[in-house]
């Protein structure tokens, strides 16, 4: 495992020798890190996200390949170029460029201060002010801390460095009408929609929804999803799944009705008063446990009473269109696949 430093800059409050005023001053210091270096073998290639260069079709983003290693998910760290591919920058590049003091995405420890623009022959430690000026503060030791700990996110494959992530899994997501291709944690919780958002390994169900919006149904009976190479044209940026074990994304429609159980409290509170009184009883209990935090099935079961409620009060030319809305939200939770969370110790690799 190589170990090289890192300079970086930091503030010190100081106060010139005879003088009472604080004065932040930016001074020089170093820390030791290590980054991990391992072969192609020991953190395997699970997932292959092929991207698409927006704005030039005719070159090819790399993809991002999101490797295993010691149980966590890794992905490339890209140096962004505009109008160009991105540059996958390795374990050389990144010590250089911490070394020259640039906080850019060529260096992915960047912590503090930028001091390229510094002079070498002004850049100061903290010695060499001792008996100049008094040293108050500082925040020497939280950027050292802070490096540190984005060295032990690192890894270097065959050279190249990659970094740990969190939330990152790619998911594909119909909820705009088309096919996007995004991390999970770009989505919250309770935006989250088993309708709409799909686990990057069902591929069925992605084309069936994809289908739907379409209107149509033409190539599906050429569609063998056993080859990924009669239906990958319908993605914009395929996902390739090589270790489906990695996959930690649960379609749990409990907080998307959660939100939408709070959201309709809100919009009826106004006019709730004007209603039959078994609406407003019904309603009541609904925003009452909205309130309390109580979990998704119970809140589900008082919302299916409130739409049996609207539907038994609704006029003879249909049904009130509160109670079409209800029941498309409680049928999708009672048919999500999942309505519990996964025991914590039996989670596998955390994306």
């Amino acid at each position: 495992m190589p170990m090289f430093e890192v300079p970086f800059a930091y503030t010190a409050q100081t106060v010139a020798l005879g003088k009472r005023k604080l004065v932040p001053t930016t001074l020089m210091s170093s820390v030791m890190v290590e980054v991990a270096s391992v072969s192609a073998e020991e953190a395997p290639l699970v997932l292959r996200w092929h991207r698409y260069n927006w704005g030039r079709e005719d070159e090819l983003q790399p993809p991002f390949d999101y490797r295993l290693h010691g149980g966590d998910l890794f992905l490339p760290v890209y140096y962004e170029y505009s109008g160009r591919p991105d540059h996958h920058v390795d374990l050389s590049e990144a010590v250089a460029a911490a070394g020259q003091g640039y906080r850019g995405k060529f260096n992915p420890l960047a912590a503090g201060e930028e001091f390229h623009r510094i002079p070498a022959d002004a850049r100061r430690r903290a010695r060499d002010v001792d008996g100049i000026m008094t040293i108050r503060s500082s925040d020497e030791d939280e950027i050292a801390a802070r490096i540190r700990g984005k060295a032990a996110d690192l890894i270097a494959v065959d050279g190249l460095l990659f970094r740990r992530t969190q939330d990152a899994e790619p998911i594909y997501d119909l909820s705009n009408g088309h096919l996007k291709t995004v991390k999970l944690g770009s989505v919250k919780p309770d935006h989250r929609d088993v309708r709409t958002h799909f686990r990057v390994d069902q591929i069925p169900e992605v084309l069936e929804v994809l289908g739907a919006f379409e209107g149509q149904d033409e190539g599906s009976a050429e569609i063998d999803l056993d080859d990924p190479a009669t239906y990958r044209g319908r993605f914009r940026e395929f996902v390739e799944v090589f270790d489906a074990g990695v996959l930690r994304y649960q379609p749990d429609q409990g907080p998307k009705l959660l939100a939408y159980a709070a959201s309709l409290v809100a919009r009826e509170k106004d006019g709730i008063a004007d209603a039959p009184v078994a609406t407003m009883v019904a309603y009541a209990a609904v925003r009452d446990a909205v309130k309390a935090g109580v979990a998704a099935d119970e809140i589900c079961s008082l919302l299916e009473h409130y739409a049996e409620v609207l539907a038994a009060g609704a006029a003879a030319d249909g049904p009130h269109w509160r109670q079409r809305q209800i029941v498309a939200e409680t049928t999708t939770y009672r048919m999500s696949p999942i309505n519990e969370r996964e025991p914590a110790a039996d989670a596998g690799p955390r994306p």
